[in-house]
């Protein structure tokens, strides 16, 4: 089978492992420390977004961006369990051994009693609340900048929009990853605040030695940089820029992802090969990627929901 040579990229458990490692010792962990803030702009007009940020493929916080959101004014952990408690999600998706299922109302009680010393941080990762709980999208409206959205051209309204919520506990960590499909990022910060790492995509390392940290966080293409998610800022990252999330407090955020059309192939070929390897050597993905199989699954269903799919029918 093939290895991807560049470590960054890998998705195995040891690869990961030693990617977060060097986040704590090392000059990796020198390196962040240090990293130059990105760049933060407040009232911007769309095409000013476009013309110094979207065009160009560069990130920046955009501060108080959604300020006024209803979320972002009266949103708590309490407030979600009240108003959706009942509604199933499931906690620690990303870790299959965690991985359990739980209400709303249940997995905010969770968080209040995982207070002990040494206790692991919980979190509700990539819930598709437009499909259990599409009351609360009134209080997320849509942002005038991310209007450019392909997907809407390709799977319809419903399906473009299956924005994520991300529930973590201080001090959960999300380790460094790209997101898949090629698309634009924007975060949205609801509640809470989260420390971002954030490196070019073009930032390579192949070997997992000290050397090879020195070369990474030397070499310029990799483009370190952090900041502070605040309530009502978003951020803006271009399509396969890396990033690592720590959680500075209880945190709530909103993923909402953009596919620009000029990376439009590159997405239709990396759905095709994630859709065709499950449903063509399902045990093998299951065997290589088992911390991401149940992870995937979720999101096809997911997305096979919004568009009104029959999972049952081999031709809809």
């Amino acid at each position: 089978m093939h290895t991807e040579p560049n470590i960054l990229r890998r998705h195995d458990l040891e690869s990961l492992a030693a990617v977060e490692r060097a986040f704590h010792t090392g000059p990796l962990s020198a390196a962040v420390g240090h990293a130059p803030q990105l760049e933060r702009r407040s009232g911007l007009t769309p095409e000013e977004f476009v013309r110094e940020y979207r065009g160009p493929q560069r990130p920046v916080v955009l501060e108080n961006h959604v300020a006024d959101w209803p979320s972002v004014q009266t949103w708590s952990f309490d407030h979600l369990a009240d108003r959706v408690g009942d509604v199933r999600v499931v906690v620690d998706s990303y870790n299959t051994k965690a991985a359990r299922e739980a209400t709303v109302a249940e997995f905010v009680h969770l968080l209040k009693e995982n207070r002990h010393e040494g206790a692991t941080p919980i979190y509700l990762q990539e819930w598709y609340y437009q499909t259990t709980a599409p009351e609360l999208a009134a209080d997320m409206p849509e942002m005038e900048i991310a209007r450019y959205d392909f997907r809407r051209n390709l799977y319809g309204d419903a399906a473009s929009t299956n924005h994520q919520l991300w529930l973590g506990q201080q001090g959960g960590v999300t380790r460094l990853h790209q997101d898949s499909y090629t698309v634009d990022v924007m975060h949205a910060q609801i509640v809470g605040e989260k420390l971002w790492y954030v490196m070019g995509p073009d930032a390579v390392l192949h070997e997992d030695t000290e050397a090879d940290w020195t070369r990474l966080v030397e070499a310029p293409e990799t483009q370190l940089a952090r900041f502070v998610l605040k309530p009502g800022d978003v951020l803006y990252l271009p399509a396969n820029w890396y990033h690592r999330i720590e959680l500075l407090s209880d945190s709530i955020g909103l993923g909402r992802k953009c596919l620009d059309e000029i990376n439009l192939q590159a997405h239709i070929r990396q759905r095709m090969t994630e859709l065709l390897a499950l449903a063509l050597n399902p045990e093998e993905v299951r065997r290589t990627h088992p911390e991401l199989f149940d992870v995937v699954l979720m999101r096809s269903r997911a997305w096979a929901n919004r568009m009104g799919i029959d999972l049952s029918r081999l031709r809809p």
